[in-house]
């Protein structure tokens, strides 16, 4: 398998190359380092043989001056130096000088300019005696050229500068071949098996009997490599085929889990129909009110909120009730307390609606068994009910923990409900509620609502919506109709909500009642007075 670097990536200098380039240049530098010291030792001995020469001509041409120095027979002196400059072309001048004389008894130069070193060479010029004795009479000074010892040292090395190169370029060869058939070719098969392994081609191996069957260093990396190439490939396929299990074994719990989430969304869906069974109809509501709106938005598919309005005998009954939790818990006790609450109704009536509520708070008790529940089972609701008499011209109104909220032209107030909820496990004999009577006027709009909407949270601190909140929207939007104040209401709660989740179920009621017969008369009567 061929692997290819990518184009971003960088591709670093070959193995070989780099060990071609340290291998020249450690050979160069030792063959440098050898013709250095072959040409000092070369030279060195090329000097030492120009001086034990000179040496020697000094010491023979010395004794032949010696006769023409006495005889002060400078023709004769001059002649011999002559002779000898001609001779030996290493000469750069000779010189021959009295004893106790500044001045030379004669001297000549080599007719050529030579810049090398030069080396001096000097021997007394002496006499023998018919006694025995020597009598020193002058001094012989040969100064010779050392460029004679250099070219000599040159020429003797270059052979061996040639043969040093050829050496060392046959050195370079033989193992740059070795080292690229042995190392190098085994390490870059090697090197693109690893490649195609980490891309995923587990199978990858490197198959080369010559470098497996080796049994030095490289041989064993390579049977090593295969090993762990075959240990990487059983792991890789073990844990595949364990991933292929659990995704199989996660798809099927996967589609229980839809299946019972499809079956338990039908159920709420269908609870949601349920729910929406009991709510009054379209024409429950229209029958006794002239203009109305609800806002009911469970915080889930189905609410533990629930509104209500029923006809009864001296008019008719509308309320509103936050019940215990939401959601499915929710919904059951509003089915429960919808169910109770109209059993009360067709027992005693509506007229008084505290009388209602209070039996309402003992039959959910009795109901949910409060009194022998277990401490951690507590559920009730919060309820607002009016009862409506047209004939009569008024409106009584009994509330636990809810209010009931009236606009007109004078201006918005709330009227309170006790701060008492009904259901809840208690000591006492049960909840202490009064009726509030409202005489109805025209103009008039009545709103109930539950504490969803007054605690809904919104902005960054999610403070809540609040009561005054509230009032200061159902003033401003008072004077419009019920479909325009809903709207105006909701565009208002969305602006206060923003992106914070809504907390609770959210219900509001708002209506207005139609005037019938005396009681319309007596109230036109009573605003033409004012």
């Amino acid at each position: 398998m061929t692997v290819r670097d990518s184009g971003s990536e960088k591709r670093d200098t070959s193995l070989l190359f780099r060990v071609n380039t340290i291998l020249l240049v450690t050979t160069v530098a030792v063959g440098l380092l050898a013709i250095a010291l072959s040409a000092h030792v070369t030279q060195t001995q090329q000097r030492d043989a120009l001086l034990r020469r000179a040496e020697l001509v000094a010491t023979l041409q010395a004794d032949t001056l010696s006769g023409a120095l006495w005889e002060l027979n400078q023709r004769s002196a001059q002649e011999v130096i002559t002779a000898l400059r001609d001779r030996d072309r290493a000469i750069r001048s000779v010189t021959v000088a009295e004893i106790g004389r500044t001045e030379p008894f004669v001297q000549i130069h080599a007719n050529s300019h030579d810049d090398s070193a030069t080396a001096t060479v000097e021997r007394l010029i002496g006499l023998s005696d018919p006694k025995g004795g020597t009598k020193i009479v002058g001094v012989l000074r040969l100064v010779y050229s050392l460029g004679e010892a250099e070219q000599a040292a040159a020429d003797a090395l270059m052979p061996v500068i040639g043969l040093l190169l050829a050496s060392l370029a046959t050195a370079i060869l033989v193992i740059s071949v070795l080292t690229n058939r042995l190392v190098l070719r085994p390490l870059s098969r090697l090197t693109q098996t690893s490649r195609a392994l980490g891309a995923g081609n587990y199978a990858a191996r490197l198959a080369d009997p010559s470098v497996e069957g080796r049994n030095d260093e490289i041989g064993v990396l390579a049977r090593a490599f295969n090993v762990m190439a075959e240990t990487v490939q059983d792991h890789t396929q073990r844990l595949e085929a364990r991933v292929r299990e659990r995704t199989e074994a996660l798809s099927v719990s996967n589609e229980k889990l839809a299946e019972q989430n499809r079956q338990i969304m039908d159920s709420i869906n269908y609870a949601q129909l349920i729910q929406a069974s009991i709510l009054p109809k379209a024409e429950d509501l229209t029958a006794g009110l002239s203009d109305h709106f609800i806002l009911w938005r469970p915080r889930d598919v189905v609410s533990g909120d629930f509104y209500f309005c029923r006809a009864v005998e001296d008019g008719f009954v509308v309320g509103v009730a936050d019940c215990t939790g939401h959601g499915v818990p929710g919904a059951f006790m509003t089915m429960t307390a919808s169910a109770v609450l109209n059993h009360v109704i067709d027992g005693m009536g509506a007229s008084d609606p505290a009388a209602v509520l209070t039996a309402l708070d003992r039959k959910v008790r009795a109901a949910l068994h409060q009194d022998g529940a277990p401490v951690d089972f507590d559920n009730g609701l919060d309820m607002a009910l009016c009862h409506v008499d047209p004939r009569r011209g008024r409106m009584t109104f009994a509330g636990a923990r809810l209010s009931l909220f009236l606009a007109d032209e004078s201006g918005t107030v709330e009227i309170r409900g006790e701060r008492q909820s009904l259901g809840y496990r208690r000591g006492d004999a049960g909840p202490s509620l009064s009726n509030r009577t409202v005489a109805l006027r025209p103009g008039q709009t009545f709103y109930l609502c539950t504490d969803g909407l007054i605690e809904q949270g919104g902005g960054e601190r999610g403070v809540c919506f609040g009561k005054r909140r509230l009032l200061d929207g159902i003033g401003r939007v008072r004077h419009l109709d019920l479909p325009g104040q809903k709207a105006l209401l909701e565009q208002g709660l969305a602006a206060h909500q923003g992106g914070q989740p809504q907390r609770d179920d959210i219900t509001m009621l708002g209506f207005r009642v139609r005037m019938e017969g005396t009681a319309a008369s007596r109230a036109e009567s009573a605003l033409a007075d004012a």
